[in-house]
């Protein structure tokens, strides 16, 4: 257990590693005689203490170790058997899968040993990245897509926890904002980018999100896209998500909202009809998830894009007042390399995207501002004696969309054992026994659109720093959408709900007001977030974005962003179509103006 926590700290940014000693020296002092030297009775308690502590710093001490532990338990084998959760993929008997494009070939994917130069270099080959190198490919023009990462495919992902971590995300997956609360915020760092390790689900942008946009934001185009997201649906073969194969924690959530009378239904996803197996987060074991690596970049592929992995961009080429390429360094050897074209893309996501300008200081002030995340709250529930076995339906299956008036949204989102283990309260033999009943819980997500923002900057040292704090009014509404996920819960026959709140282990039905009810500070809130956006927001001028609304950098010709960090406000769903979409958009633009 100890070597997988050290490979995941290993993979760390700098930061979280000395996050993690910090919570180490303060847990072997937090008693007398020291942790060490405790029974593990003891140490038992005094972990349990910590947890329900009112100090926000040692709650979230504790969860950054049990995550770390957590994951590393979960992974092994023993485990695995004794909870039941092996993963069984296979491809639902009525599945609709048209044909896949062909898979990349690794082999083309490595970068020469001299310079490039093409029309359009793509910086990023996630949604973003992805979906505009292919329309500028198939327009005719010359596409190199960069991507940091290495590529994996369903042959070569690693079912181990670990594995998947750190070398398919971003720091080992343990990317966090600081704020008050803490927010883990996990990405991809590979080929396809986030997609090759989200959840599937692809939600059309709201039409009064559109609609804002266009009217309060100036985008012309924003309530265009119905073209874009018809053509997107059919290319990744997007429907909702098949009731017979959804999986017991689906019916669940269905069973509770009807008895409720709440709105629900399907969430639609981009892998047809497939009977799912909780493998998403570390890489669909059966490809059947059109992740980008095997839909978007190949048919960019085809129309003659190349595509570099293990590359990553240090600087934006800069001359006349113009950009025209980029420098980059291959992961292999750590040698230069330099590729020239007549207008670059970014994009790297909310992070990678304003990561890159904030170290030339391109793009203006407002450059890593306006960090949005979408913050999300794990909601478990125990259902004694059911096997729900989530693992064995869709992750992300079931819809509550009640409340999208108060910016909340809920999701029925089975999370693999590894990755939820450390969300269980309590330690010892107590937390090990809830582990052993994990297939007895049905989970729901507590998503909710930010008014909150974070701003990112650079350390002295050019490393990343990511800073969001919750308001009280996001606090509350995400209070809100905790209680009525326990009510789902309960009305489906849990018989008792963790709501993930400082100080509060469990709830028994007809508690659940508490949780909105009470005084609780937002850092009383354990959270987590997985949709970064805004952070090179689009706009008409340099005065309140960074972006115009063809893409291009205000002030910066032939520079130009197409990925989440360009979207100007929260959208109260899933963003990868809106992110896809969009991208589509700018990506046609740029090619009218180069052919």
């Amino acid at each position: 257990m100890v070597d997988g926590a050290l490979r995941l700290l290993e993979a760390a940014p700098p930061r979280m590693r000395g996050t993690a000693r910090l919570a180490l020296r303060a847990l072997e002092r937090s008693s007398i005689p020291s942790f060490s030297r405790l029974s593990p009775r003891r140490r038992t308690r005094r972990i349990e203490r910590l947890e329900r502590s009112g100090s926000m710093l040692a709650r979230n001490l504790v969860l950054l170790l049990k995550s770390l532990c957590g994951i590393s338990y979960a992974r092994a084998a023993e485990v695995q058997n004794a909870v039941g959760s092996i993963p069984r993929c296979e491809l639902g008997p009525a599945a609709p899968r048209p044909p896949l494009p062909p898979h990349l070939n690794p082999a083309a994917l490595v970068p020469p040993d001299e310079d490039e130069r093409c029309d359009v270099v793509v910086v990023g080959s996630g949604a973003g990245g992805a979906a505009a190198a292919r329309v500028l490919a198939e327009a005719g023009l010359d596409v190199i897509v960069l991507e940091a990462g290495e590529y994996h495919d369903a042959i070569t992902y690693s079912r181990d926890p670990i594995d998947a971590l750190t070398t398919l995300y971003r720091d080992g997956g343990l990317t966090a904002c600081d704020g008050r609360p803490p927010i883990a915020l996990p990405v991809g760092r590979c080929v396809g980018g986030t997609t090759v390790i989200n959840s599937g689900t692809c939600f059309r942008t709201p039409d009064g999100v559109l609609t804002q946009w266009r009217d309060r934001v100036g985008i012309p185009w924003a309530t265009e896209l119905e073209g874009e997201f018809e053509q997107l649906e059919r290319d990744l073969t997007v429907v909702p998500a098949d009731g017979a194969n959804a999986g017991r924690n689906a019916e669940l959530c269905r069973s509770g909202a009807d008895a409720l009378g709440l709105s629900n239904g399907p969430i639609p996803r981009n892998a047809g009809g497939v009977t799912c197996c909780g493998t998403c987060p570390t890489g669909c074991a059966l490809d059947a998830k059109r992740a980008m690596h095997v839909s978007e970049l190949p048919r960019a592929a085809r129309a003659g894009a190349r595509i570099r992995a293990g590359v990553g961009v240090d600087r934006v080429v800069v001359r006349n007042g113009s950009a025209v390429g980029v420098r980059a360094r291959r992961a292999e050897g750590g040698t230069a390399y330099s590729v020239a074209a007549r207008a670059v893309v970014l994009a790297g996501g909310a992070l990678g995207t304003p990561e890159l300008m904030l170290g030339q200081g391109l793009g203006g002030r407002h450059v890593g501002r306006h960090l949005r995340v979408q913050p999300a709250c794990w909601v478990g529930a125990r259902f004694p004696g059911q096997d729900v076995r989530g693992w064995d339906g869709v992750m992300q299956s079931w819809r509550v969309d009640e409340w999208l008036a108060r910016r909340l949204f809920l999701e029925a989102t089975f999370t693999p054992l590894a990755f939820g283990a450390h969300w269980l309260r309590g330690a010892g033999a107590a937390w090990k026994e809830r582990v052993e009943r994990y297939g007895e819980l049905g989970i729901i997500g507590v998503h909710l659109a930010d008014q909150s923002e974070g701003r990112l900057r650079l350390d002295r040292r050019g490393n990343l720093r990511i800073r969001y704090s919750l308001t009280r009014d996001d606090a509350a509404r995400l209070r809100f959408g905790i209680a009525r996920a326990a009510q789902i819960h309960f009305a489906a026959g849990a018989d008792e709900a963790y709501p993930q709140v400082g100080g509060i282990d469990a709830l028994a039905p007809g508690r659940e007001r508490l949780i909105e009810q009470g005084l609780f500070s937002p850092s009383a809130l354990r959270l987590e977030a997985f949709h970064p956006m805004g952070t090179a927001r689009m706009g008409t001028s340099a005065r309140d974005s960074v972006v115009d609304p063809a893409g291009e950098v205000h002030d910066l010709p032939g520079l130009y962003a197409a990925d989440a960090s360009i979207l100007p406000t929260a959208l109260g769903a899933n963003p990868m179509l809106t992110i896809m979409a969009c991208a589509r958009k700018i990506a046609r633009g740029l090619a009218e103006r180069l052919t």
